[in-house]
């Protein structure tokens, strides 16, 4: 079943999928409390100075709206504050540890973690999709600079799989994705025309430059 983009009429945002990514990639095993707060700091430059903090506005701004965006995920249950073990209690109690910006510790939720999934997935076709383009626009280049006035799909097919063989686990699934259906569709932003089936069985497209 996918996974819904608003959860209760909650749209997940740029910010918080930043958490949820990076909240994924900590996420071994899962459910692990993470010290995300660090993280968040480290890969989106939240750094104060020695300075008092209201007067680095734009550290601050930064600041509050990741601390709003955990704040979001814990109320939707994609999220959850973590309780951590004092190092310094000779009791050994567990303890909040806010720190000035709720929790320092959190962990990804059962339903947290499969829409963290679901979001690196869509990162995944996003960042294939953006490489297909290049990949197909390097092909079409390289049969005009051949001077090919005439080609079929089992040649863009040939180059394709050239260029982006690493990309995929195998042929059959750089066949499944690189169907003829996909190539025609893409063809229509190149001056070519279809003019031909080279057979009835394998109903391959034969396309030729618009002068």
């Amino acid at each position: 079943m996918p996974i819904p983009v608003k959860l209760h009429g909650f749209k997940l945002g740029k910010l918080e999928k930043n958490v949820i990514h990076l909240m994924r990639k900590g996420d071994e095993p899962h459910g692990k409390p993470i010290l995300i707060w660090n993280d968040i700091c480290q890969t989106y430059d939240i750094d104060f100075s020695a300075y008092p903090k209201k007067d680095q506005p734009e550290e601050l701004s930064k600041e509050k709206q990741y601390k709003c965006a955990l704040s979001r995920l814990v109320n939707v249950r994609i999220l959850k504050p973590e309780l951590i073990r004092s190092m310094s209690s000779k009791e050994n109690l567990l303890v909040l540890n806010p720190k000035g910006h709720g929790y320092n510790y959190y962990s990804l939720t059962d339903f947290g973690r499969l829409v963290a999934d679901k979001l690196y997935q869509e990162q995944l076709q996003k960042e294939r999709s953006l490489r297909a383009k290049v990949d197909l626009k390097k092909v079409m280049d390289k049969i005009w600079g051949a001077g090919c006035v005439e080609f079929a799909i089992d040649l863009i097919q040939s180059e394709l799989w050239q260029l982006s063989e690493g990309s995929f686990g195998g042929r059959a699934e750089f066949d499944k994705y690189w169907s003829n259906t996909k190539i025609g569709i893409m063809l229509k932003g190149y001056r070519v025309e279809p003019i031909m089936r080279v057979g009835k069985k394998d109903r391959h497209q034969k396309y030729r430059w618009i002068k």
